[in-house]
């Protein structure tokens, strides 16, 4: 059986909670990623870990966190970029990313160079119908 999109949802948020583990020594503690034709949505809770918990309860603390989240993303974007590329299987022409310090959640949007949910939907119906692309021989 092939790539589904929930399997490739999974996938991607593996990846993201991996690649967190990795820059900040833990990775959120819930990962939701979701396929939209050309768009890639990753929500991610719990994502704090206990230096920023415990700034979270002042004003100046908050801020801190949200610029330092902020300046960490736009070192590392380039790299999850390419990790979720090679997933989905196409360029990520783009990226946004917020932080919403208070609910301790964080939400990324990748512009992806292709409708992969059309296209994993296509791959679907050309395997239920077995119409899949002839083989010259």
């Amino acid at each position: 059986m092939g790539v589904t999109k929930g399997s490739m949802e999974a996938e991607v948020a593996n990846a993201v909670v991996r690649f967190q583990r990795e820059q900040q020594g833990r990775g959120a503690t819930d990962v939701r990623a979701h396929l939209l034709g050309d768009l890639l949505i990753v929500r991610c809770g719990g994502i704090w870990t206990p230096t920023e918990a415990h700034l979270a309860a002042s004003d100046e603390g908050r801020r801190l966190i949200k610029s330092a989240r902020q300046e960490l993303r736009s070192i590392n974007r380039h790299e999850i970029e390419a990790i979720l590329s090679g997933i989905v299987g196409c360029e990520v022409m783009r990226s946004y990313y917020d932080v919403e310090v208070e609910a301790a959640e964080q939400v990324e949007v990748y512009v992806l160079a292709q409708d992969v949910e059309k296209r994993l939907l296509r791959q679907d119906v050309d395997r239920l119908t077995h119409t899949g692309p002839k083989r010259a021989g």
